[in-house]
């Protein structure tokens, strides 16, 4: 009983190490990519609210002069220019703080709450934004034209309407701002754009990388656990799985406790994203194994099959749109995850694959393992196996 227990702590031991060392490699191969995304976003947050701010502007002061109401408004001695210019400012500064405050709370335990309730807290979260900013500026106003600073002259500037009415528009543009991102996570990165733009509309034949995952021994789990509880296990996995998006990996579908992953053949194949993908997000569940073990008595492991090829793309359904991919491409990979069993490995991928691969990280191996007979193939399907280098102290 003990020697069991020193191997178990043994394992676990080597497990951790693992996780550490691939944590590690992780960042120094992914930092690159990660601080290019997080800078494009941060840039599209702030023009999206800057453009909010211009977009104020000309609604409130544009045209002005036109409307009966206002034809002994002086729309002339406007400055426009400073107009504009605070509101670059404005926008600058809100789009800044939104960015890392929606950043702060971008964390596993919010994202595991309902839709609605999210969108809540980021909301109430975007109201204290705002309502710190144009405090801000409001004292930076009362200071500019050189006014001394009490209070009265402080709430003469936010106790009024016009306060109010400015801080409700841009709580509803963020409300907007995160409605638009969470239903784009909904959908996929990406696809929400492809939806509006029709850019599926028409079936289209296109190439594209796909991986099926798989949760090892699940059906035993699920006996274990009962049905409540491994729902909870597979919600857990699939946030944890999140990790993948770091190397370009499109979430398609979940299908009960399998998911099936995909990439554009260029972004699958630069540095072997396709195969760090699968082992990020197996160092993911590996880091987390105290939470699992306490909360599940288990270490959830998961097997996957890869394979390239062509694929037909297209919208389907009236009520329920969403982007479908057909094709053997998938079937196959289907296959091949199913021969992980039968060969006792976790990542397999096909030699149609394998070819495409002009180099591939140091720290993984290829090795072939034969011609495989494939169910609802007529022709053999060579596999190979992706294994990755350990290191022991």
């Amino acid at each position: 009983m003990a020697n069991q227990e020193q191997g178990t702590k043994n394992a676990a031991q080597r497990s951790t190490s693992t996780a550490t060392q691939w944590h590690t490699h992780q960042m120094a191969t992914s930092s690159g990519k990660t601080i290019k995304s997080t800078y494009r976003n941060y840039l599209l947050c702030v023009l999206y609210f800057v453009g909010i701010a211009c977009l104020w502007v000309l609604i409130r002061f544009v045209g002005l002069s036109s409307v009966p109401a206002f034809e002994s408004f002086d729309y002339d001695a406007l400055n426009h220019g400073g107009l504009f210019a605070r509101a670059v400012i404005l926008g600058s500064l809100i789009g800044t703080v939104f960015f890392f405050l929606t950043r702060a709370l971008d964390t596993p335990a919010i994202r595991r709450r309902p839709y609605g309730m999210m969108i809540i807290i980021y909301a109430l979260s975007n109201i204290i934004c705002v309502l710190l900013v144009l405090i801000a500026l409001t004292i930076m106003d009362i200071i500019v034209i050189k006014k001394p600073f009490t209070v009265s002259t402080f709430e003469a500037r936010m106790m009024n309407v016009n306060f109010v009415v400015i801080l409700v528009y841009y709580t509803l543009c963020s409300f907007v701002f995160v409605s638009i991102r969470e239903i784009n996570r909904k959908f996929g990165p990406g696809n929400l754009r492809k939806l509006l733009a029709g850019t599926f509309y028409h079936p289209r034949e296109i190439e594209i990388i796909v991986m099926f995952l798989d949760l090892k021994d699940s059906t035993t789990y699920a006996e274990r656990l009962g049905h409540l509880e491994f729902g909870s296990l597979i919600q857990d996995c699939f946030i944890d799985m999140s990790v993948v998006t770091n190397f370009e990996a499109q979430f398609y579908q979940y299908v009960g406790d399998e998911a099936i992953l995909l990439w554009d053949v260029s972004e699958g194949i630069e540095n072997g994203n396709c195969l760090q993908a699968y082992f990020a997000f197996n160092h993911r569940l590996a880091e987390r194994r105290d939470y699992y073990q306490s909360r599940y008595g288990l270490v959830p492991e998961f097997k996957a099959g890869v394979n390239i090829g062509l694929a037909t793309v297209l919208e389907v359904g009236e009520i329920k749109r969403e982007i479908s991919y057909l094709g053997d491409v998938l079937n196959t990979a289907a296959r091949i995850q199913g021969q992980c069993s039968v060969y006792g490995e976790n990542l397999l991928i096909s030699e149609t694959l394998h070819d495409r691969f002009l180099s591939i990280p140091d720290h993984l191996d290829i090795d072939a393992i034969g011609m495989t007979e494939l169910r609802g193939r007529t022709q053999a399907v060579k596999l190979h196996r992706v294994k990755e280098h350990t290191t022991t102290n």
